[in-house]
């Protein structure tokens, strides 16, 4: 087990004393899924939803569309909760790296042109909306994975 105490000053990983909560965002236009391409780790360099942490004394609601704004520039409402997803990734030492419990909601786009193209910022380094039934031929995070299998979308 590691003593978090006594990491060295050259260890840049701040292991989690408890879960993080996180939020996504589900935003469906003509049967294509908007997607963004994570920035940083966890999931670097992965296709899943526009999401992030949950600010402390901010709504979870309220998050999920500032989230869907930073990284992809819609201005969106919450429509209804799409599920929520408990991740938890251990190190090659078998200790908990991070833990996230992601409360997902489905939005809508309220401001622009419903054939606005998203535009990949804050975190994401691309944005797009991909059709369901291409939704396989992307590297998509664990998470996004588990979300599309509880709501039965093209995963099993």
């Amino acid at each position: 087990m590691v003593d978090k105490e006594k990491l060295t000053a050259f260890d840049t990983r701040h292991y989690p004393v408890r879960p993080h909560i996180g939020v996504g965002v589900m935003m469906v236009r003509e049967e294509k899924l908007l997607l963004v391409k994570r920035k940083y780790h966890p999931d670097k360099g992965y296709w899943s939803i526009p999401g992030g942490h949950l600010d402390l004394g901010e709504r979870v609601q309220d998050a999920a569309v500032r989230e869907a704004f930073e990284e992809t520039g819609f201005k969106t409402r919450v429509t209804k909760l799409a599920g929520i997803i408990d991740k938890v990734m251990f190190d090659k030492d078998g200790e908990v790296e991070y833990h996230y419990v992601l409360i997902n909601y489905f939005v809508e786009q309220i401001e622009g042109s419903k054939d606005q193209p998203p535009v990949a910022n804050d975190d994401a380094l691309d944005a797009r909306f991909v059709p369901f039934e291409e939704l396989k031929k992307y590297r998509l995070s664990d998470s996004l994975i588990e979300l599309l299998k509880q709501l039965k979308i093209g995963f099993k």
